[in-house]
């Protein structure tokens, strides 16, 4: 069996391997699969993330709705791991990651999330980049936040070790869609 980190640079290798063309077209498609959902459920003010290297690129979606309230993350602390959230003007960052410039709230003030990750599994279940930022966040997060994971499809259905502190989103967004997770109670 790989090591976290042996997975994790396995599951990154391979996205980055996409090429740039597949990887722009499935950031459109999710793009306008994002659109219909913030339209259909009248969302407004949506918690992103600017793209990493060879991560989604939500940037056109952004664009595409400057009247809506889009916030990012800023690394505040990575011990205990803590995002504060803002709008724009975003500035680099920690990591050399784009985040805003003033960052204000430790809960993001939003009604959808979108989480990222390296690979994603039919619970919800996510694997990031293995500094917990996120599920901190999920921790946290009040019930009435749709929360998505975002990713291509190849990183989609994928087994994804779980341990106790990991947080499943509530849904997931690829090019081929989005899916509703369903949950136990």
């Amino acid at each position: 069996m790989e090591t976290k980190a042996e997975f994790r640079a396995h599951l990154k290798a391979r996205r980055d391997a996409m090429p740039e063309a597949t990887r722009a077209a499935a950031s459109e498609a999710i793009c306008a699969h994002l659109d219909r959902l913030c339209r259909n459920r009248r969302f407004t003010r949506i918690g992103a993330f600017w793209p990493f290297g060879s991560e989604i690129d939500l940037r056109p979606a952004v664009t595409a709705h400057p009247d809506w309230l889009w916030f990012f993350p800023r690394v505040a602390s990575t011990r205990p791991p803590r995002l504060a959230w803002g709008t724009e003007p975003l500035e680099k960052g920690q990591w050399g990651l784009m985040e805003p410039a003033l960052a204000l709230h430790f809960l993001p003030p939003v009604e959808l999330l979108l989480v990222p990750g390296l690979v994603f599994d039919d619970e919800g279940h996510r694997m990031g980049y293995g500094r917990g930022f996120y599920d901190a966040l999920l921790a946290q997060l009040p019930e009435e936040i749709l929360t998505v994971g975002v990713g291509f499809e190849a990183q989609m259905h994928l087994p994804v070790p779980v341990e106790p502190h990991d947080w499943p989103v509530q849904a997931l967004l690829s090019e081929a869609g989005l899916r509703f997770l369903e949950t136990e109670d």
